[in-house]
């Protein structure tokens, strides 16, 4: 018989020489999550309900802090696109609003609530900031398309169109820049991370992924993917797989990183924020 004052274990993950403490955090106010993202020393939690914006300390401890976001129809993707600015992603409203650091609208890039095949929007899933100010959208849904604006949101082009070949998407569902310049899009329905340059030009593809979700980067460079296994695998610059440990919900759909180097995950179902904490080299379990 365990006693009632035996302390529990945690859970260790690895990816690579690192490994991590497992850390879940479960709540009420977690329902309906779809992504995750890290401003200063927050993390914002994105719902697909009111309040669409939750925040949580830095440790995952619930601030009991939450944000309405009454423009919003269905929230989708959340990045950080500078230390005080987030893109939110509407995916059924059909918009990216620009949030401040006090999580109030700031600007929007919209379709006039008139989707179409193509052209900006058609239920986009996320959108991140190029090194040149540049704004990317992932029209995943409806379209299979990458949408590029400038700095002053106007839109200067679209690539990408429904297929397998290189360059075509199924479900275009997370995108960022990594540390090389290169724009990483999660082709989710091929089951393949596709890297282009800031133009849109094709530039190669890691694959052996089964419908990835999410990506982010590690503070030392590295390109962290969930997939719907579930497990998030971690790739150097060069595509080499270095690790790879299993998510614990069913989906990893959002994932961003601190600068210590925690991974932050947004998991569904059950839906809860899973926190991998590094474990410092030396520590034992």
């Amino acid at each position: 018989m365990v006693s009632a004052l035996t302390k529990r274990p945690c859970a260790y993950v690895a990816l690579g020489t690192q490994r991590y403490r497992v850390r879940h955090v479960s709540d009420p106010m977690l329902s309906g999550l779809s992504d995750v993202a890290v401003l200063g020393d927050r993390i914002v939690v994105l719902r697909r309900q009111a309040p669409e914006l939750v925040i949580l300390g830095p440790n995952g401890a619930m601030s009991g802090e939450g944000t309405d976001l009454p423009q919003f129809v269905c929230g989708h993707g959340l990045r950080a696109t500078s230390a005080n600015q987030l893109a939110a992603t509407d995916m059924d409203g059909h918009k990216i609003v620009l949030l401040d650091e006090t999580m109030h609208e700031i600007t929007r890039m919209d379709c006039a609530e008139r989707p179409g095949l193509g052209r900006p929007f058609n239920h986009p899933c996320d959108c991140t900031q190029g090194p040149d100010g540049r704004y990317y959208v992932a029209d995943g849904y409806g379209s299979s398309a990458v949408h590029i604006f400038d700095p002053e949101l106007r839109h200067l082009k679209t690539f990408g169109h429904p297929g397998a070949e290189p360059g075509a998407f199924s479900t275009p569902h997370s995108l960022l820049f990594d540390g090389q310049g290169r724009l990483c899009v999660a082709d989710r329905e091929n089951n393949r991370v596709q890297l282009f340059d800031g133009d849109g030009t094709w530039l190669g593809q890691i694959e052996g992924l089964y419908k990835p979700m999410a990506l982010a980067l590690t503070p030392d460079g590295l390109l962290l993917v969930s997939d719907q296994t579930p497990r998030l695998s971690a790739y150097t610059p060069n595509g080499d797989l270095v690790g790879r440990c299993r998510t614990f919900s069913t989906f990893g759909h959002g994932l961003a990183v601190q600068r210590d180097g925690t991974i932050i995950i947004a998991e569904m179902n059950p839906d809860r924020v899973t926190l991998l904490i590094p474990v410092p080299e030396g520590d034992t379990f």
